[in-house]
């Protein structure tokens, strides 16, 4: 294999690639890394690659409509640049292949790398061509081709026409908690804005609606979603598959739930209690967790605080033919409270949850706790506690000793997540 020190690029291990964009392949002659004049002697167009296109992971193979002239014994694939300074990138053909046509092989690294070793990054185009010789150095070159690339690293062969682009699919809101026979919207948001097509919507994996065709926003509207959870997604089917590719979103969760109260703390609500109904409250203020503080060592090290969810109090007063209730909790990202760019995942807060009252007959039951670090921890909704079918009547409080563990090189400042606690006053305990 031939080297050369040139043009090479350092390559850093584990690169990410970004997804491909909506751009056509398009470098102007000032972004070329291709030579003008073009080698004397070459078939432009009889080097072919396998695909003809694709994203920067790909590593093609080819095959080359010319036979080597005689007295050489291997060939490979070179890119040659401005400077005349070639590149290997493919393996070497060796022996009686070379001198027939259409002999091929295949590259030894993918796109990506390619672009690294030959260019500068970015939209520009390169020279393959076979370089048919005896051993190093240069020998004499036959078959070529152009390839294209874009700033993102996905290629095609010049004049094939664009590259199919990725699409990203997300749905809004996240999370909804309703009343049964409530309207539920759910939104899906496809990017690039310019592709077009239609979006399937799905509950719990079966499929309820597909819009008409259309781009950028498309949304589902249902009031008969029945009790329980609903996990909604949203798969976009590009009109032009050519040019856009399909993509799913990740799921919203919506919870249709009879005798529902919501309230938020800052991490709060205020539910009036009445006689013979169910009602909960939660002590006003906001949960000050202190300053955080270094732990661990090493990789591990990390910043650490700790503190206790305001009191949650439960007033169960009605007639046991509707028995029962549970308490959820759910948290959002922590935001830097004077900068909302700077923030980290609500994942980073853990619970172990109380009763830090019981009830007469004592058959409040606290939820499971929630390490730090887990996903989707409390970023799902996730138990408090509740009181199982024919339980839970009377006055109880429900607590929660909280944990934080975030990243040490969050930026100084203070940081603040809302909490939303729910009560379901018609959902028993498991």
């Amino acid at each position: 294999m031939k080297t050369t020190s040139l043009k090479r690029r350092a390559l850093v291990a584990g690169a990410v690639l970004g997804a491909m964009g909506a751009t056509l392949l398009a470098p102007s002659i000032a972004q070329a890394q291709v030579p003008n004049p073009l080698p004397s002697g070459i078939n432009m167009g009889g080097l072919h690659l396998t695909p003809t296109s694709g994203a920067a992971d790909v590593t093609p193979s080819f095959t080359a409509d010319t036979a080597c002239p005689a007295g050489t014994n291997l060939a490979n694939v070179n890119t040659i640049d401005l400077l005349d300074v070639e590149q290997t990138i493919s393996s070497n053909v060796t022996g009686p292949l070379v001198l027939a046509p259409n002999f091929g092989g295949q590259f030894i690294q993918d796109m990506a790398t390619v672009q690294l070793l030959a260019g500068n990054g970015g939209a520009e185009s390169f020279l393959f061509l076979i370089d048919c010789r005896t051993g190093a150095g240069h020998g004499t070159y036959t078959d070529a081709v152009q390839v294209d690339f874009a700033a993102d690293g996905s290629w095609q062969i010049h004049g094939s026409g664009p590259v199919q682009a990725q699409t990203t699919t997300t749905v809004s809101p996240a999370s909804q908690t309703v009343a049964p026979g409530t309207n539920v919207t759910v939104t899906a948001s496809v990017s690039p804005a310019a592709a077009a097509g239609t979006v399937e919507f799905k509950d719990n994996g079966a499929s309820v609606f597909t819009t008409p065709a259309g781009s950028g926003t498309f949304t589902f509207s249902s009031a008969a979603l029945g009790l329980g959870n609903h996990s909604i997604t949203a798969t976009f089917h590009a009109t032009d598959s050519a040019a856009y590719g399909d993509s799913t979103s990740s799921a919203a969760s919506v919870l249709v739930a009879s005798d529902t109260q919501s309230a938020t703390e800052t991490i709060q609500v205020g539910v009036p209690q009445e006689q013979g109904v169910f009602a909960m409250t939660v002590d006003p203020g906001i949960v000050d967790m202190g300053i955080a503080h270094l732990q661990g060592t090493g990789d591990t090290r990390h910043f650490h605080a700790e503190g206790s969810l305001k009191n949650v109090n439960i007033s169960d007063g009605r007639d046991q033919t509707v028995p029962g209730w549970s308490v959820t909790g759910q948290v959002g990202d922590f935001t830097k409270t004077d900068d909302a760019t700077k923030k980290f995942s609500g994942t980073s807060l853990g619970w172990q949850p109380s009763v830090v009252a019981q009830n007469a007959t004592a058959d409040v039951t606290a939820g499971a706790g929630v390490g730090t670090g887990v996903n989707p921890g409390l970023t799902s909704a996730s138990s408090l506690g509740g009181a199982q079918s024919g339980k839970g009547l009377g006055d109880s409080k429900l607590g929660a000793a909280l944990f934080l563990d975030f990243p040490r090189g969050t930026q100084p400042g203070t940081y603040a997540a809302t909490i939303t606690i729910t009560g379901l006053g018609g959902t028993p305990l498991a």
